[in-house]
């Protein structure tokens, strides 16, 4: 299928004219399909990509060159015994669609251009971990629109520094915008050309198509020996790619994983996607701010800033960004948890301070009192009014006290008592009190 790019990224697609070679509609082969029924069709050509080589299959819609009314839309495409079946259903509310019939072929080009970046990105990222690991063979790939996958031999997993560095060389070569050149070439000559990726164990025909970026294929040919594929990305491949590499846009690595003994797996996107990772990035400095200027105003609760952290992992969990990024996101919130601990410790800490320092003051005061009944800014930490009580337990011993706090924030009112000896055997129980008062 023929298509040009312009300077933007932006991709023309030509249609194609395809004769019905074949029809097959409950695994046998027909001689014409109605309106409604689901089947095969074989074209002596076709601009639709067959799922292969990791590739997802193209989707769009055929329709009857002479009659617009007469449409099959596809819905899959197959390699079938060395034919490509488009698989689909026919709307031909006054007609048939016969063998013999032409047809003019349309993909869905909203689906293929970011199967064509992400495709191109594949090749990006294996040219990018070889940098990186120096040895990690291809064991598998994906190709989609919405992402990319590639499994790929190693010892153990990459660390976030690695990760980081794979995605940076991947944005450098798509930076250099250099040109994707594509090729079939003797499959001796291209084997010979030093540095060239293959997928283990994969059987390739002869000759074998060639993609090269920024390199002419005819260049690496000539020089076999050169060190034009150690510098660049050279590998074996049938599928669908861009014309440039800068074309993919922003690259990012989502997750690294391991999928087998062995085997590690990355997911990565490309353009829009991409760009959207640097959000949770900012939300989480504007946090770490918010957090600080709440040590001096206090207009926001220890509660809520917990519950915004919290949120803010679970957005980072759900989220397609770096794994990088990810890893380091994922630190930054534990570093903001572990301050929020300790700016709670250290708040909770001056509560109960300042509870002991209110109840001796108390005492002072008014030393044996009989009876105190008092409110205490405590909020709901029991520590706080316990050490008051056992003020007044160790220096008035005579006093029966109860202590009480409310905590709007949580609706709770924290009450605790305590009873001289003399009170109790005139049958006060501090149990008792509370539970009255409470009632």
């Amino acid at each position: 299928m023929e298509y040009v790019g312009d300077e933007n990224g932006h991709y023309n697609f030509e249609s194609t004219i395809g004769t019905v070679i074949a029809l097959r509609k409950d695994k046998m082969f027909v001689e014409e399909v109605d309106n409604g029924e689901d089947c095969g069709i074989l074209l002596d050509r076709t601009c639709f990509y067959a799922e292969s080589g990791g590739q997802i299959y193209d989707e769009g819609f055929m329709e009857m060159e002479d009659n617009s009314d007469i449409e099959f839309k596809v819905n899959n495409v197959q390699v079938k015994g060395g034919y490509v079946l488009h698989i689909g259903k026919l709307s031909a509310p006054d007609g048939k669609l016969r063998v013999g019939d032409k047809l003019k072929l349309f993909i869905d080009e909203s689906r293929r251009r970011p199967v064509m970046s992400n495709h191109t990105g594949t090749h990006v990222l294996n040219f990018a971990l070889r940098k990186v690991l120096g040895e990690a063979d291809q064991r598998g790939s994906l190709v989609a629109p919405d992402k990319l996958r590639f499994d790929f031999s190693a010892k153990g997993a990459m660390t976030t520094e690695q990760i980081k560095e794979a995605e940076e060389i991947a944005n450098s070569v798509i930076e250099k915008r250099g040109k994707v050149y594509a090729k079939d070439t003797p499959l001796a000559q291209a084997k010979s050309i030093q540095g060239l990726r293959a997928v283990f164990d994969e059987v390739y025909p002869d000759p074998v198509r060639v993609l090269s970026i920024g390199i002419p294929v005819e260049d690496l040919v000539a020089d076999p020996a050169g060190p034009g594929a150690i510098m660049t990305s050279v590998e074996f491949c049938g599928g669908t790619h861009l014309q440039n590499s800068g074309d993919i846009g922003k690259f990012v690595i989502t997750t690294e994983e391991a999928i087998a003994k062995g085997i590690r797996r990355i997911v990565a996107i490309t353009g829009e996607d991409a760009e959207k990772s640097s959000v949770l990035q900012e939300a989480v400095a504007s946090l770490a701010k918010k957090i600080d200027d709440n040590q001096q105003t206090q207009t926001v609760s220890h509660k809520q800033l917990n519950k915004d952290v919290t949120d803010l992992g679970n957005d980072l969990n759900n989220a397609t960004i770096p794994q990088w990024r990810k890893d380091n996101i994922r630190n930054s919130l534990k570093d903001l948890k572990k301050k929020l601990d300790e700016i709670d410790k250290a708040r909770k800490a001056a509560i109960i301070q300042t509870a002991k320092d209110t109840a001796n003051q108390m005492i002072t005061d008014s030393p044996d009192k009989p009876l105190v009944i008092a409110r205490f800014e405590a909020l709901s930490i029991s520590k706080a009014l316990d050490a008051a009580l056992k003020q007044y337990k160790s220096k008035s011993p005579k006093t029966a006290a109860m202590l009480f706090s409310i905590d709007e924030e949580n609706s709770k009112i924290l009450c605790l008592a305590q009873v001289p000896k003399e009170a109790i055997a005139k049958g006060l129980k501090a149990n008792e009190w509370v539970k009255h008062v409470s009632g």
